[in-house]
């Protein structure tokens, strides 16, 4: 950190080789401390209330009494705490969800931990609003108003269906939908409607 003192990190993480290879490995950057691990989501949250880390990096699915959005609830709380969130789930539903509740940012496993190294320092010292670069597409370019669109559509509901939930005419979601099929890069609406299905819209409880 700017200081010169090394940014104090938690992992909270199920899978215990990923665990223990993610503290080996981020353990031998100068600038890192792990102060702690857990591998479910109530030892998680109370190691970060009592050791207090700068960076916690947290998988999305633990075991333990919290579902993932009450467990992010709880751990963006933790005063001065930046969460990284650090899954495999890739629907962009969920991504959504995720970073709409305050964390700093969302990283695929798949990525090199290089890559969450810099994203560590990044949140360290304030950024927010990252996402994996292996994503194909920026989860904020869809509009809260296109976003209800394609979750209605992922739930399977007809042009005219929509237009009365939202009070509009049906040439305005048909207009709404050509203009997601041009950000998306789609040339039909059966298209439109399974990009919706195959991200999560419509069914993204977490």
């Amino acid at each position: 950190m700017s200081n010169g003192q090394p940014i104090n990190i938690a992992i909270v993480e199920d899978h215990q080789a990923t665990l223990e290879g993610l503290a080996a490995v981020l353990s031998r950057e100068a600038d890192f401390r792990i102060i702690g691990t857990a591998d479910n989501s109530e030892d998680g949250l109370a190691m970060v209330e009592q050791l207090m880390p700068r960076v916690v990096v947290l998988d999305l699915h633990l075991p333990g009494k919290y579902a993932p959005k009450d467990m992010i609830d709880e751990f963006v709380r933790v005063t001065d705490l930046r969460v990284i969130i650090y899954s495999a789930e890739s629907r962009l539903a969920f991504i959504q969800g995720v970073m709409s509740m305050g964390v700093s940012a969302y990283l695929l496993k798949s990525e090199r931990l290089s890559i969450l190294a810099d994203v560590i320092r990044k949140v360290a010292r304030g950024e927010k609003g990252i996402v994996s670069e292996a994503l194909t597409f920026d989860h904020r370019k869809l509009t809260p108003s296109e976003q209800e669109v394609v979750q209605m559509l992922g739930r399977g509901m007809k042009y005219q269906d929509i237009a009365d939930a939202r009070n509009t005419s049906i040439s305005t979601v048909r207009k709404q939908c050509e203009v997601l099929l041009l950000k998306l890069n789609l040339t039909t609406r059966e298209q439109l409607i399974a990009w919706a299905v195959q991200n999560g819209f419509g069914s993204a409880e977490f």
